[in-house]
């Protein structure tokens, strides 16, 4: 009973300041996933070829990675929060631009426009969240965000049942959205980073900081990209009905949703790469039991697709906090860049790898690459465990999880000089 008090307690002091930020979040999500979907139908019904619908949605993630190298000079430059709000502003305007225009020389530009706003806004709130946490509630201020993350997205799909005859009401609802995603994260009371001091990171870097946490972003990356892409192939492959389709992919889905804060909470107790090694090795358990039992729809579906699900998408939070435990404020920024990064490079290669493998070896080798990235993860980790078995956090004191708290600008306002006075002070000096 103590257990759960003491955890209702956390999750309370984690999201109760929180709850503007995690609004925004949600409406951005829902956004963009809302964006996604419709954009592929939409390629569809103007029977695109298959080739170039496959290149137009390429350049999405091009600009996501583009945002992940770059972005953060804008957001060093300007602070979090107005980042945020220039990119989000120029996010609805490009989702306007495909209203206007269903020319199909201008659509990769567009998808990179809204692939790099999107990366950009990730790295604007992962950055804010990691740098208002702290190492003893970090995996489960983490968790939040990704539940809200999947929350919005799942919102999303239902856009595609809206009447749109002419192709252009749901693009104006997502533009709608995008902009009412600006109102909670630009009035919210969270404290934004401090932008004065900063340190950029390099990928070699951000690798020493932590092998297995980076590693295990792009074994997340690979895993969540073939399940998203490949996963109503594998299950409509061998044999699955269309309705146990859809509940494989659902409850794929929910399992990652419902597992997201009890293992964000124990991260935060006890070493986060033993929690990694302990989710891949339950992999290989799950992994194999379901490619047998699942087929058989039922129980055996629901329960095998869940825990296949709890694994698979509660890697990336716990990797990402692993790794800011381990940096300091003036990093959060370039290394979240770095993370997204890693994981978008296993979004990319990941269905790549494992549709090719299908095409060779037959559907079945979807859960084998579901069991052996794991593996070759459990074995990397091992190496990395046994030769730094102790870890050198950083901020590691205890301090309230999320202080609530005027935002910098109002706090400037009420003891500095505002912009003007400091002019009239420059042009004093001059005269004299």
């Amino acid at each position: 009973m103590e257990i759960i008090k003491s955890f209702w307690t956390a999750l309370k002091a984690a999201v109760s300041p929180l709850t503007a930020f995690l609004t925004g979040t949600t409406l951005v999500c829902c956004g963009y996933a809302s964006l996604n979907s419709t954009f592929g139908l939409r390629l569809n019904l103007a029977n695109t070829p298959m080739f170039v619908s496959g290149l137009i949605l390429a350049c999405y993630y091009l600009g996501s990675i583009t945002a992940s190298l770059s972005a953060y000079k804008f957001i060093n430059k300007v602070g979090n929060i107005r980042a945020f709000s220039a990119f989000t502003s120029l996010l609805s305007a490009l989702v306007l631009m495909h209203v206007f225009s269903a020319n199909l020389l201008l659509w990769p530009f567009l998808r990179f426009g809204e692939g790099y706003c999107i990366g950009t806004i990730n790295l604007c709130l992962e950055s804010w969240l990691n740098t208002r946490a702290t190492n003893k509630n970090r995996g489960l201020v983490m968790s939040l965000y990704m539940v809200t993350t999947y929350l919005g997205s799942s919102i999303g799909q239902l856009s595609l049942n809206i009447p749109d005859a002419d192709g252009s009401l749901v693009y104006i609802l997502i533009s709608v959205i995008f902009s009412v995603a600006l109102i909670p994260v630009s009035l919210t009371a969270l404290p934004a980073p401090n932008i004065q001091i900063f340190r950029s990171t390099t990928i070699r870097e951000a690798f020493k900081i932590s092998p297995v946490g980076f590693a295990c972003c792009i074994v997340s990356g690979v895993l969540v990209g073939s399940f998203y892409l490949l996963g109503t192939i594998y299950a409509s492959s061998i044999g699955m009905s269309i309705k146990d389709v859809s509940m494989f992919m659902f409850f794929g889905v929910f399992g990652g949703l419902l597992a997201q804060i009890p293992l964000g909470r124990l991260s935060d107790l006890t070493d986060r790469r033993h929690v990694l090694f302990y989710i891949c090795c339950a992999m290989g358990f799950i992994v194999p039991a379901a490619d047998v039992l699942i087929i058989k729809g039922g129980w055996y579906l629901i329960v095998l697709t869940m825990m296949l699900g709890a694994c698979t998408f509660t890697l990336y939070p716990i990797s990402v906090s692993h790794i800011n435990d381990l940096v300091t404020d003036e990093q959060r920024v370039h290394i979240s860049g770095m993370l997204i990064m890693a994981q978008s490079i296993g979004l990319i290669s990941g269905p790549i790898v494992v549709s090719a493998g299908m095409s060779l070896f037959g559907a079945d080798f979807f859960m084998v690459a579901f069991f052996a990235f794991p593996l070759l993860f459990i074995i990397f980790a091992l190496n990395r465990i046994w030769k730094k078995p102790d870890i050198n956090y950083v901020n590691v004191t205890p301090t309230a999880p999320m202080p609530t708290a005027p935002t910098h600008a109002f706090t400037d306002l009420a003891t500095h000089d505002t912009l003007l006075d400091k002019a009239k002070g420059l042009f004093v000096e001059k005269k004299h």
